[in-house]
């Protein structure tokens, strides 16, 4: 087994595979058992994990509350009960004109209220929105809100496959989202097409960065398909999704650094060599031990990752004139 490696890795996940099976890679690339993720993706879409290996796992509360972006291909006149291309149609509708749905996208940006999909991993009575669907059970999930920061049409084609006119009715479009944790493209689809007097699915989904994070750096985005393909995740009788090289994977690995912290909106202070013991037995700390490492933001951050040298420590915390851990890293094998 590789050496255990402890990092950030960015991935490029391929449509057609579970998430989970993607961490495998990552796992037996960096020979480690602790693997932690920011986000997983459903089977059918592609595009960017970013996974925190060894002592990193740890961190996987301060990037999984990132904004996401992501690019998605809608289908309308058909919705599904998945609300994606894996699931049973269950209603139609006309196809909606496209100056119908350009005038309904100012209402689902900013912070608004959405339901998400029944098929959700969602927890409802302890059990998974999904395993209950499945049972035959009916599921009622309340809305949430979400933010949507950015929601911008790059295509829409009429039902010829033809680029649509603004009283032409629309069968494929092409948006790219930025929005909060927690948003789900599924519902948006369905909801942009419902505001313009049709039904919808999802039929590919892209994502293309988590935070600081962006696809182009992931292991294996060579590999992805122009998107939107329409052969996504079609594969024959044994066939696998093409996956990254163990060396890719090696060369996606990130150390935490004080400018990746930033970012991830975690200032960073050095640890005084004479309180290195001190800081790993988790002796109560001082604000003497520590340093801040420049260049400070205008604003002193409420958290930040302890850096001995170029190692990464931990994360402390400051409440009044006093701090404390919120954790100390520890390798993992």
């Amino acid at each position: 087994m590789a050496q255990s490696t402890d990092g950030i890795v960015l991935l490029a996940k391929q449509s057609g595979i579970t998430s989970f099976s993607s961490l495998w890679q990552i796992k037996n690339a960096l020979g480690t058992k602790k693997i932690g993720h920011t986000g997983t993706l459903d089977t059918f879409a592609e595009g960017l994990l970013v996974a925190l290996a060894g002592k990193y796992t740890r961190l996987v509360p301060f990037f999984s509350d990132s904004d996401k972006e992501y690019l998605a291909e809608i289908r309308f006149g058909v919705e599904t009960d998945t609300l994606d291309p894996d699931g049973t149609p269950v209603s139609e509708a006309p196809l909606p004109q496209l100056q119908a749905i350009i005038q309904s996208l100012p209402s689902f940006q900013g912070r608004i209220l959405q339901k998400p999909p029944a098929f959700s991993a969602l927890h409802v009575n302890g059990q998974r929105a999904s395993d209950l669907m499945r049972k035959g059970m009916a599921v009622d999930i309340l809305p949430r809100t979400v933010t949507i920061h950015a929601l911008t049409v790059l295509s829409a084609h009429n039902g010829a496959g033809k680029d649509a006119g603004g009283a032409d009715e629309v069968a494929t479009m092409v948006i790219q989202v930025v929005c909060s944790k927690g948003t789900y493209i599924r519902s948006l689809a369905r909801d942009i097409a419902n505001a313009a007097g049709s039904c919808a699915h999802l039929f590919a989904l892209r994502r293309t960065r988590t935070g600081p994070f962006n696809l182009e750096k992931a292991a294996g985005n060579s590999l992805l398909a122009q998107f939107p393909s329409p052969t996504r995740g079609v594969y024959g009788i044994g066939e696998k999704p093409p996956q990254a090289s163990r060396d890719e994977i090696l060369a996606s690995v990130i150390p935490l650094d004080p400018a990746v912290a930033r970012l991830a909106g975690i200032g960073s202070v050095s640890l005084a060599t004479a309180r290195k013991a001190d800081f790993t037995h988790g002796r109560t700390p001082d604000f003497s031990w520590f340093t801040p490492i420049e260049p400070t933001e205008p604003t002193d951050h409420d958290k930040a990752a302890v850096f001995f040298e170029s190692e990464f420590m931990g994360v402390i915390s400051r409440s009044g004139d006093s701090v404390r851990y919120e954790f100390v890293a520890e390798a993992v094998s």
